[in-house]
């Protein structure tokens, strides 16, 4: 009889909501000669220029991948679908000790960039091996053996926010070029949070799967509903000369959350605590450990498992991200962005100055280091009907990892961008 511990669940409970994601954010620039064509950069600052008062546009941007699970586990089980057997044994086969990942998506609309509905959902993880091996794999498949999981930290956010924009302009003293300065004021709505930290459960099957001993301690933490307010700001600097023809400097999405509806559960002083043995026939640790965690479990149980349960309000600090980028006349377009999500590493995005395509499709290859995952190749495709500023469509689309769709079995994360913009 096969008992699954589902320890990383509570996390992914993320990953019950979270529909593919990232931040997209729209670029702002000086407006173009009406004979000029728009440069395209990375999506983290789409496309460069002026959206007039009637332009409107629709975009999802996500992001996601692990450091050591591949496309073939961390897309199915964070988006559903079967996961076979020998795919979990193969990545297990190859797991590291240590393991991070996540996934961030945002869905905007956007009018005019003065004013936008949007939607973030992400989550991220850092945890260990055997975490991993009680999740897939349940630890009645490792009968007589001690199993050591640990969440190291974890979190999961979905907010939805709306937002009014500002801009000023500024002509640079030197006659070189300008500045703008943007930014943005956004109420937001907390529809679910969810935390892990330090974390730890050894767990022990007898041969006979007749009992399981747990040693567990650490702190979890979920709410549903709350209310709170970010800003957006940057600064876009437009040369007329030298080597770099823009730059963006900025932070977005920087803010408090406030939550009157958290739920703490806890063990302390955690570790240290005897063994909790528990019978599999009347309690299974897939029963014990599923869903909103021991919501609706006997009170007997939880006293046996030694659980310090509370539930109050908290002001959380919203999950910002900060970015660099800019467009060099040699080195092409480069950028280095940071999330503060558990899991999340500085992330380093080249494009060269290399452009593939013909008439008003156009595809422009790169690489990325960091984020979720360790390293992507990636590919920009746009099409312009007409100038948009002339009332026109413009649409354009970029895929993350492509060498994960290749072989999703062993290559790590997958990402995707699309933006619709349209001048009614």
């Amino acid at each position: 009889m096969k008992h699954s511990f589902n320890i990383l669940l509570i996390i992914l409970l993320s990953a019950q909501t979270l529909q593919a994601q990232t931040k997209d954010s729209t670029a702002k620039a000086t407006e173009l000669p009406a004979d000029s064509k728009p440069t395209v950069n990375l999506p983290s600052r789409d496309t460069v220029f002026l959206l007039r008062p009637k332009m409107i546009g629709v975009s999802l941007n996500s992001e996601s991948g692990s450091s050591g699970m591949p496309l073939a586990i961390t897309g199915r089980f964070l988006l559903g679908g079967y996961i076979p057997a020998e795919r979990i044994s193969e990545t297990e086969d190859r797991l590291k000790t240590q393991v991070r990942g996540g996934l961030a998506s945002t869905l905007k609309l956007n009018v005019a960039d003065k004013f936008y509905v949007r939607r973030h959902q992400m989550g991220g993880i850092r945890f260990n091996d055997d975490a991993f091996r009680l999740v897939f794999q349940g630890n009645g498949a490792y009968m007589g053996q001690t199993l050591d999981a640990r969440i190291s930290k974890a979190a999961q956010w979905d907010v939805v926010e709306i937002s009014l924009g500002f801009e000023k302009f500024r002509r640079l003293k030197s006659g070189k070029g300008n500045i703008i300065f943007n930014g943005s004021i956004n109420p937001g709505l907390l529809r679910s949070y969810s935390a892990v930290k330090d974390f730890r459960a050894k767990v022990f099957t007898d041969t006979l799967a007749q009992g399981v001993d747990v040693l567990w301690g650490g702190t979890i933490q979920r709410a549903k509903g709350g209310f709170g307010l970010s800003v957006n700001a940057g600064m876009t600097y437009d040369f007329n000369a030298g080597a770099w023809n823009t730059v963006y400097l900025g932070i977005e999405n920087f803010g408090l959350y406030h939550t009157g509806k958290l739920n703490t559960y806890s063990r302390l002083p955690g570790m240290a605590d005897s063994t909790v043995r528990l019978q599999t026939t009347p309690t299974s640790l897939n029963r014990l450990f599923r869903g909103d965690w021991f919501g609706d479990r006997v009170d007997t149980v939880k006293q046996q498992l030694g659980l310090d349960s509370s539930r109050g309000s908290k002001t959380l600090l919203a999950p910002f991200e900060l970015y660099a980028s800019g467009m060099h006349n040699k080195l092409g377009w480069v950028a280095l962005r940071y999330r503060n999500l558990p899991g999340y590493l500085p992330r380093f995005d080249w494009q060269p100055n290399m452009r593939l395509g013909v008439g008003a499709v156009r595809f422009y290859p790169g690489i990325s280091l960091g984020g979720f995952d360790t390293w992507n190749i990636n590919l920009l495709s746009t099409w312009n009907w007409k100038l948009t500023q002339r009332g026109g469509l413009f649409v354009s689309m970029r895929l993350e990892g492509l060498e994960s769709l290749a072989m999703p079995g062993r290559l790590n994360g997958f990402g995707a961008y699309a933006s619709v913009r349209v001048r009614l």
